[in-house]
């Protein structure tokens, strides 16, 4: 096995604490009822696809999110109910991250929105204290990709950006079909399942 010189984050839920089950309760207060069966992380419906993949804006999307749900909330409403599954930063594993920077080339690579990037960023200057991105050499996020996991063609995007190689890079996520599909272009591969921590579990050797 290649020595690791790199190292790609998955953000929700590796470095930040994300909690569907609040956004589900908050739709439902607002009248959709099981939005679980609307949006979850690998399965949704097309306008939450486009809006990660930064085909729509923010208007359009709630234009289009009272026009397929036939209902009639207001803009804040809406990005109320959206935001609440974003609960903070780990502040450990971000403490992590800070330590170890100067031993690999570190880089973010989230599915995420412009709505959630416009809550989380200011909200690390708040939590931590300084520039989120600035953890990382590049963060990469899928709204300004137009690009999003589980793509292999997404992650070997990034490689060729940066002039990394596969076998030298370690991808961290929770989500197991997305870390398939990096091992899949010969990315080496953390599966961060529920209890575990990047400060923890991310033991790397060598």
């Amino acid at each position: 096995m290649a020595t690791i010189k790199n190292l790609i984050f998955d953000l929700g839920n590796v470095l930040y604490d994300i909690d569907f089950v609040k956004m589900y309760n908050a739709f439902d207060a607002l009248g959709i009822p099981n939005f679980g069966n609307h949006f979850t992380l690998n399965k949704s419906d097309q306008i939450f696809f486009d809006l990660e993949k930064g085909l729509i804006t923010e208007d359009q999307f709630c234009e289009g999110f009272n026009k397929l749900y036939s209902l009639n909330l207001t803009k804040d409403q809406i990005i109320g109910a959206w935001n609440s599954l974003l609960v903070g930063y780990r502040k450990e594993s971000i403490e992590w991250v800070k330590a170890n920077n100067g031993r690999y080339a570190t880089f973010l690579y989230s599915n995420t929105n412009q709505i959630h990037y416009d809550h989380f960023i200011p909200q690390f200057a708040q939590e931590i204290g300084g520039n989120f991105e600035n953890l990382f050499k590049t963060p990469y996020y899928s709204h300004k990709m137009g690009q999003r996991k589980p793509d292999p063609a997404s992650f070997q995007f990034i490689l060729d950006k940066e002039g990394l190689l596969a076998e030298e890079t370690l991808f961290i996520d929770d989500n197991e079909p997305n870390v398939i599909a990096a091992a899949s272009i010969g990315l080496q591969v953390l599966y961060l399942q529920a209890g575990m921590r990047v400060e923890n579990d991310l033991i790397i050797v060598g």
